[in-house]
This record gives C-alpha cells, sequence and structure tokens, in this order.
C-alpha cells in the first residue's frame, strides 16, 4: 500500500512542458562571457563560493562576468530555469540529475563533492520499534519521490532483500516531511545534510542506516548547460577552481560553513553537528563517476522510477579535457 500526501510533479513532466513552452533563450556564447549562477539555499559548495566571492573571483580571472538571477530551494526548479535557458550553473544530487535528464539531455556534470557518504541516511521516530531496515516493514516512511529519500529508502530495502511494497512509503516535501516526523505522523524518514542531522538530534530517534551502510552513491554534483561547455570551457575551468579553493578553504576553517548553516536558520547545535563531518572535496566528474551514474539511471528504470533507462553518455565532462 502507498500513501501520497501531496505528490511532487515528475520533474521529466516538467521540464517538457517548460521547454516546449519556453521562448528560445540565447546561448551564453552571445554575450560576453557571462555566467548566470543559480546557487541553491543549502549551503553547497556551489553556494558558499558565489556566497564567499571564490567564484567571482575566478570568473573575473577569466575574463567573464558574474550574474546571479535567482536563488533556489531545490535542483527541481533550477533544472527548469537551466532548461528554459536563465542559468548556466547549478547543483543537484545524482539522483535529481537522472529524471531531470528525461526532460533535459544538456545538462553536464564538471564537478563531484566527495565526501565520506554520511550526510544521508534513515531516521526512525521514538517508541517505533524499528533498529534496523528490516524492521522498516509494514511502517510509514517519508521519502521525497524520486528523489534522494525514495533512493535511499530503495536501495536500503533492496539489500535487506525486500522492496518498496514492503513498507508504506509517504511522499512529501524536505519541510513537510520534518513536520510529520516530529509530530509522530510517520515512523520513519529517509533524508539528508541538516534535515537528517535534526531528525538525529530528537528524543528516542534511532539512526537506522546511513548511505554508506547500504551502499547507496548519491553525492552533490555541479551541473552546467551544455552550450556553457561549448562556447566557454574557459568558465567551466573557472567554476573548478573556485569549488576547488572553497572546498579547501572549508576544509581549513570548518567554522565557515557552521556560519553558512546558521545564517541560513540551521539551529546552533545542528550547524555546529554538520561542521564536525569531514568536508566533501571536489573532484572531476571522471569515467568512474560517469559509470556510477550510470548505475544510478538503471536503478532508477529497474524499480519503476524512470519508465526508461536516462542515458547519461553525454551528461559528464571531466574538466581536465576541455580545451
Amino acid at each position: 500500500m502507498r500513501t501520497t500526501v501531496r505528490p511532487l510533479a515528475l520533474l521529466a513532466a516538467a521540464l517538457a512542458v517548460l521547454a516546449a513552452c519556453s521562448e528560445p533563450t540565447p546561448a551564453p556564447g552571445n554575450s560576453a562571457a557571462e555566467l548566470r549562477v543559480g546557487p541553491l539555499t543549502t549551503q553547497n559548495t556551489l553556494t558558499l563560493a558565489t556566497r564567499g566571492g571564490a567564484l567571482a573571483n575566478e570568473v573575473a580571472r577569466s575574463g567573464g562576468s558574474l550574474q546571479l538571477p535567482a536563488t533556489f530551494p531545490a535542483f527541481a526548479p533550477a533544472a527548469q530555469a537551466m532548461a528554459a535557458g536563465q542559468i548556466d550553473v547549478t547543483t543537484g544530487s545524482a539522483t535529481a540529475l537522472i529524471p531531470a535528464l528525461q526532460g533535459n539531455p544538456d545538462l553536464v556534470v564538471f564537478a563531484v563533492e566527495a565526501n565520506d557518504n554520511d550526510t544521508q541516511g534513515i531516521v526512525a521516530g521514538a517508541r517505533t520499534g524499528i533498529a534496523s531496515v528490516s524492521d522498516l516493514a509494514g511502517h510509514t516512511v517519508a521519502v521525497n519521490e524520486g528523489g534522494t529519500g525514495d533512493y535511499l529508502l530503495r536501495v536500503a530495502l533492496a539489500q535487506a532483500g525486500m522492496d518498496i511494497d514492503d513498507v508504506e512509503p509517504v511522499y512529501l516535501s524536505p519541510p513537510d516531511a520534518a513536520t510529520a516526523f516530529v509530530g509522530g505522523q510517520v515512523d520513519a524518514w529517509a533524508t539528508w545534510d541538516q534535515y537528517l542531522v535534526s531528525a538525529e538530534r530528537l528524543p528516542g530517534a534511532t539512526l537506522v542506516a546511513l548511505a554508506r551502510d547500504i551502499g547507496a552513491t548519491n553525492p552533490t554534483v555541479h551541473v552546467v548547460s551544455r552550450s556553457l561547455v561549448t562556447a566557454h570551457p574557459d568558465l567551466v575551468r573557472a567554476l573548478y577552481r573556485a569549488l576547488e579553493a572553497q572546498a579547501e578553504a572549508v576544509v581549513a576553517s570548518p567554522t565557515e560553513l557552521e556560519a553558512a548553516y546558521r545564517d541560513a536558520g540551521a539551529a546552533p547545535e545542528v550547524a555546529a553537528a554538520i561542521a564536525a563531518k569531514r568536508p566533501p572535496r571536489i573532484v572531476p566528474a571522471d569515467d568512474a563517476f560517469a559509470e556510477e551514474l550510470a548505475a544510478v539511471a538503471q536503478f532508477y528504470q529497474a524499480h519503476g522510477m524512470t519508465t526508461t533507462t536516462t542515458d547519461v553518455s553525454q551528461a559528464v565532462v571531466d574538466v581536465r579535457d576541455l580545451p
């Protein structure tokens, strides 16, 4: 049995409609090396580099100019803006990229955030009796449909010899899932980042599994439009250098990340817990990542999360190979 609460629209369908209805927008190459950035409100490396000036500095060194048309709450609307030609770069998760590519095949990953795979996981509420993945059977689990939480849950269940029909998924946006979890309206929650840390800290909550415990592969990825790669590979390289510099700055001063989360509204203890984790490092989107992305695409199709296997063969570019 599946419970749907405010079901999320299919991203691929939304992108297809948006692309069909949008007026054509000139490629970035038609402007004077202008980079239009669409950072997310989450405190990933691109958001921090935009906020702290590292990105502006590198773009200026490459002879370009930086524009900030909008900040986005999630990858889905940012991907829609990229499909409409409104921005050139944004950030998402590998899992969010899969359905987005079905609506817009011109999304290209150029940088990956490699970490200890400890920022995504499944948490059970107090007095639910859930201590392991197998204990989730018959229980309600909040997930964001088609995204990180949905993927995490399905990977965990598959590893335990179960499938999605063995639980009762409740499809909620992260803010709504937080409310439902705190109020005991769902028994468990598959989530990430500050949502995960906040859920873990609730009285009686149990961490069921982290992504690394179940073999889930879903890194944060930085995405550009194909037109930017073609017209301005120099700006893509500048983007990569800025992300590298920003990641190194956080390693040198973790309080920068803590301050960013606090400024974004996270509770002080949550911000401190996030900053205490080993910060991600920036690595190229290489052949190994391309294989991981293809495996995620195959998982999505095999588990009915997409109707067909997404072609990711052109969705990765290694910055070291750019002219």
